[in-house]
């Protein structure tokens, strides 16, 4: 008897339809190698229509309104033939993971294979009339990567929007997908005038204490004829680099925002300023990119709206705006609590909206998290330690819902974080597709699968770990910390090597824990003596110590992995981290 039925037809063949692009025929492909290594069934994939007997992938229209939501994906049995729709490519491609996952119990934890769960089926029965039905709340999914195995990773868990280079590999996997392309992001050094004007035009360049001076990133925005320079450069920009989804158009990412001081520039704001340039780049997007979405940003020196200029060209009518405010906010309590930095936060959140509400916005609203290595809220033993909280993180989801945000992102900054699970970022991307998830659920469905016999164990330890590296630092926590490594090997043993491995991952999660533990408790009594000793080992963990365990585990070494010695120690630092309420 086949294995593979539909509707009690058996199923012998994947057709695609014949006028289909690349991310469709991928699809196919996709599916036939998780079903044959689930079911050990290969079935070859061809052009075609439906049929009986046929798994039949094509995009649709009418049978998927009644789905709400973007990236509407509708897996279907008639007459034989397993239907497999999407309203656009990519999403006929979500549909065969969904399929896989919720059929065959397939799950996509991390990238590369070794961080999937291909369980061994018997059979799949699939019943006449609808299978599945899926979408996903948000319109915008978004992860910044260089990385075509994380891209992979990310459209598997339904992310559509890669931030990276147009000529990278991440790009080249992003396409085959039919996934967005998000950037260029902090470029303006190619729109503003080059440094090589300035001894024939110095009025062209920014005013800075008194003196004119070339940055490479700012320019006297006063001046039109600097304008029409910064346009021309953009235009010049768009056509050597044609094929952005979404045209991210950020000042250049500086500690100093200032643009000119000159009198006739410090007539507006920074962010008058900011909203100026958008105005008039815009125009020039759609002129040369029609079908790029134009995305502007509050961020740095644009955390605050306006004060005079009060419209946006087309009232924002096919533009993105980005919050990406988060970076002093407190992540071990909902934004909504407005604890610590969390009310600054949420004021210019609230100041922004309003601005948008008054400029009557017709455009949508994105907001980008934080939560790596990098920003104040992460600086503490649990922040450097990764254990995120997802209780915090669901609430702000639903939250982002709730306020009519349609895309979402973080800064993970990461193209792998399996360390000391992969149960943090998989998620993260679970909630970008249903918010109402619980973190429980989640769990539930994870640590089995991942962990197989000791699941039960490890769920226990990490959630425990995850409270004493909470807790305020001291003597007496840091004891607490370092004796739960003797319950690590009192987890069931196992015979499974790639299980093995993943238990050893764990273990030197453990002894960084102690080692972030003992350098914090450094650096609250002062003791420069200790903190200078355990330097070494800190810099040595990743990229000595423990590469062969970690190697492809976590990005080694991890970005800003040494921030507490190369930002707080070496700028004498320590005693404004240590005294942060909302670090521990």
């Amino acid at each position: 008897m086949s294995k593979i039925t539909a509707g009690g037809v058996p199923v012998t063949r994947i057709a695609v339809q014949e006028s289909c692009g690349e991310p469709v025929r991928f699809a196919a492909e996709e599916l036939s190698r998780y079903l044959e290594s689930s079911l050990g069934v290969a079935l070859p994939v061809a052009p075609g229509g439906p049929g009986a007997g046929a798994f039949h992938l094509s995009t649709a229209g009418p049978e998927l309104w009644a789905i709400q939501g973007s990236d509407r994906s509708l897996v279907t049995v008639r007459d034989g033939c397993v239907r497999v729709l999407g309203d656009n490519e990519r999403s006929v491609l979500f549909a065969v993971y969904d399929l896989l996952q919720a059929r065959l119990g397939v799950r996509f934890f991390g990238p590369g294979p070794e961080h999937e769960h291909v369980p061994a089926a018997q059979e799949l029965r699939l019943e006449a009339g609808d299978v599945l039905k899926s979408s996903s709340p948000f319109a915008y999914r978004d992860y910044a990567t260089g990385s075509a195995d994380t891209v992979d990773f990310f459209a598997k868990n339904r992310g559509n929007t890669v931030m990276c280079s147009l000529d990278g590999e991440a790009a080249v996997a992003a396409r085959r997908r039919g996934l967005l392309l998000r950037g260029p992001g902090h470029v303006w050094s190619r729109f503003v005038p080059a440094d090589a004007l300035f001894e024939r035009h110095p009025e062209y360049f920014p005013l800075v204490d008194g003196r004119r001076t070339p940055n490479g990133r700012t320019a006297c925005f006063s001046n039109p004829q600097v304008r029409r320079i910064f346009l021309d450069n953009l235009r010049a920009y768009l056509r050597a680099n044609p094929g952005w989804d979404i045209f991210a158009f950020w000042a250049e990412d500086v500690g100093d925002p200032r643009y000119c001081g000159c009198e006739e520039c410090s007539r507006m704001s920074l962010p008058d300023w900011y909203v100026t340039l958008v105005n008039e780049a815009a125009p020039v997007v759609a002129e040369e990119a029609p079908r790029a979405v134009f995305e502007l940003i509050a961020y740095h020196g644009t955390r605050q709206p306006p004060q005079q200029v009060g419209k946006l060209w087309r009232n924002g009518e096919g533009m993105l705006f980005n919050f990406c405010l988060g970076y002093t906010r407190d992540i071990y309590h909902p934004l909504t609590a407005e604890t610590h930095g969390s009310a600054e936060v949420t004021d210019m959140y609230r100041q922004w909206r309003s601005w948008l509400d008054r400029a009557d916005f017709r455009g949508d609203i994105l907001v980008m998290d934080y939560v790596n290595l990098c920003e104040a809220p992460n600086q503490g033993p649990r922040g450097r330690a990764l254990l995120w909280p997802m209780d915090v993180l669901r609430e702000d989801t639903r939250f982002y819902l709730s306020e009519g945000i349609v895309g979402v992102g973080n800064w993970f900054c990461f193209e792998r974080l399996c360390w000391p699970t992969p149960f943090g970022i998989w998620s993260w991307l679970q909630l970008w597709k249903d918010p109402e998830r619980t973190i429980e659920s989640l769990k539930d469905d994870f640590y089995p699968a991942y962990f197989g016999p000791a699941a039960a164990g490890l769920r226990d330890y990490v959630e425990r770990l995850e409270e004493r590296m909470h807790e305020p630092t001291s003597p007496a926590n840091l004891e607490r910390v370092r004796t739960m490594g003797n319950e690590i090997g009192t987890i069931l043993p196992m015979d499974d090597d790639r299980l093995q491995h993943r238990l050893q991952v764990v273990r030197t999660h453990h002894e960084y824990c102690v080692l972030l533990k003992e350098i914090w408790l450094a650096f609250q009594q002062n003791d420069v003596e200790r903190w200078t000793q355990l330097e070494k080992p800190f810099r040595a963990f990743f990229e000595r110590t423990h590469r062969d365990v970690l190697t492809g585990e976590i990005d080694i070494p991890p970005n800003w992995a040494y921030t507490w010695y190369d930002w707080r120690v070496e700028r004498g630092a320590v005693q404004a981290l240590v005294s942060d309420p909302s670090l521990h």
